[in-house]
């Protein structure tokens, strides 16, 4: 994984996928709390769990308080596609107001979720009892392009969330929410998995998701140094 240094009219971070082996976590630009529940390997970060509150979080970049836009998209796909009916599993960013290193990532409370929910449904904040989208869960396992946009609209902001066909480009289904505050869109980003409910047997954890071709563009990104 590699962070390419530009202004913040361009791309600030992109993954590099080129390598194909599995590569350890002390040589990447990610930290999580436990890193034997993440593998990064044939150009994928995958969780190899599924259960509650998993991220990664990036170790180069940090949102600032300042005005401004900020542009996400990455590609997810899920390993389990047992719970497909479920809205309570899903997996996305996560946008913490907790940037202090030295706090646990998996157990931070605060913070701003954006995800895609296993029965296809989109949200914003927290997941509510949408309807399932069939035409997302049969894309599921190919994976999907997530793109989230927040502008500053006077004093607060809109995020925008889209999900596409990877083959096709075409939009499957998009979201907005409106009154959104700066401390809401600052501090560190993460990749989150989240599996609250599991349809499988106790001795039997699955992996559950997969992210690749991380892009991160916008003023309100700050890159760290390393």
């Amino acid at each position: 994984m590699r962070c390419n240094q530009e202004n913040s009219e361009t791309i600030i971070y992109k993954s590099n996928d080129t390598k194909k082996e599995t590569s350890s976590f002390e040589k990447l630009e990610f930290k999580t709390d436990n890193p034997e529940e993440w593998e990064v390997s044939n150009n994928r970060i995958a969780c190899l769990v599924s259960a509650e509150n998993r991220k990664i979080q990036l170790r180069t970049t940090k949102l600032e308080n300042q005005k401004g836009g900020l542009e996400i998209k990455v590609r997810l796909g899920f390993f389990n596609d047992k719970v497909s009916s479920l809205n309570k599993n899903w997996a996305g960013v996560h946008i913490s107001s907790v940037s202090d290193p030295n706090v646990n990532v998996n157990t931070q409370k605060k913070g701003l979720s954006i995800g895609l929910c296993t029965n296809g449904a989109l949200f914003i904040g927290t997941p509510s009892p949408n309807q399932n989208n069939d035409s997302i869960i049969s894309t599921l396992k190919n994976g999907v392009d997530l793109k989230v946009s927040i502008l500053n609209n006077s004093k607060d902001y809109v995020i925008y969330f889209s999900v596409s066909d990877i083959k096709t480009k075409k939009i499957l289904s998009r979201i907005s929410k409106k009154g959104i505050t700066k401390e809401q869109i600052a501090g560190s980003l993460a990749l989150i998995s989240n599996f609250e409910n599991r349809e499988f047997n106790s001795n039997d954890n699955p992996k559950s998701v997969w992210f690749q071709d991380l892009e991160i563009k916008g003023s309100k990104v700050e890159e760290l140094i390393k």
